[in-house]
């Protein structure tokens, strides 16, 4: 295969990272924007006869990064790329998969019924928010756990700390985790669960109930989920674990968009440990570790 790896400006790391395992070429992109606001996104190296792969997330100026994706898939098919490989770590717009409020989109179907229309031979994605997202698309997607990423994590950190397993409790801070959850319980080995139920009475405001302090007395609780915005859900339950006697509390989220305040929160909620990965690109406080998803792209080229 003779590929070359491009990333706008997502994964440009990681991009690098792919290019260099893969000993391919570092695909160049020409962005320019008009005086009227319009854009222009092209490859600025040949294409034709190649093997693309293309790593780009949508996190920070989301919907100008989406736009800018379809010019280069774009631009790419028409100038003679032999196949396209799309990889998108983090895939924007994932969290409103469903009608959660009157006269509210699908915007994430919506989204992903504009992808549909690029030409691409692939699309490969991590954690998505829901598995219903994978059937908005008439292309073939992939959508890749990161669990033994986050388990070999713990296992690490379990050594360090002379944790035993039977200390340690799954805690899924709501339904929608407890996929996640059972993954990591399996790869731990068969480790308990518990779920938190939440009620979320408007956009970014989470609620947690009332959980039976004995599940989580004493215990090292590690907090699974896939996305860390606010921060809201994830201190909500930190702090419900801490009330309830947990030993200590450990977090562990795919996506770390990390909005303004988020860190800050999070460090006050009793959080013992907290480790994302790096689907989305930033500098991360010192506060917080990361697990690499790079071998997990790497299996996509055996």
């Amino acid at each position: 295969m003779n590929y070359i790896v491009f990333s706008i400006s997502g994964n440009k790391k990681l991009a690098n990272e792919v290019a260099k395992a893969l000993n391919a070429e570092v695909g160049k992109v020409y962005k320019k924007t008009f005086a009227d606001g319009e854009i222009m996104v092209k490859s600025a190296s040949d294409v034709k006869d190649k093997d693309v792969v293309i790593i780009q997330s949508t996190s920070k100026n989301v919907n100008e990064e989406l736009f800018c994706l379809l010019l280069l898939l774009d631009s790419v098919k028409r100038s003679g790329a032999r196949s396209i490989k799309l990889f998108m770590p983090y895939f924007a717009y994932s969290r409103q998969e469903r009608v959660s409020w009157v006269n509210e989109p699908v915007s994430c179907e919506v989204v992903a019924n504009i992808i549909d229309t690029a030409e691409f031979d692939s699309l490969t994605c991590f954690d998505l928010h829901h598995p219903i997202i994978e059937t908005f698309f008439k292309h073939e997607i992939k959508n890749k756990p990161t669990t033994k990423l986050f388990a070999q994590y713990y296992l690490d950190y379990f050594k360090a700390q002379r944790i035993s397993k039977d200390e340690v409790v799954i805690v899924s801070p709501d339904h929608g985790s407890n996929s996640r959850a059972d993954m990591l319980s399996r790869e731990l080995g068969e480790v308990e669960i518990v779920i938190l139920d939440k009620v979320r009475p408007q956009p970014n405001r989470a609620e947690h109930l009332e959980i039976d302090g004995s599940l989580v007395k004493g215990k090292v609780c590690i907090l699974i989920d896939d996305i860390i915005d606010t921060g809201g859900t994830i201190s909500s339950a930190s702090k419900l674990l801490r009330e309830k006697g947990a030993k200590s509390v450990l977090v562990a989220a795919t996506h770390a968009v990390l909005s303004k305040g988020c860190v800050t929160r999070l460090k006050e909620s009793g959080i013992d440990d907290l480790v994302v990965s790096n689907t989305i690109e930033k500098k991360l406080d010192q506060f917080i570790n990361k697990v690499d998803i790079l071998p997990l792209i790497l299996e996509e080229f055996r």
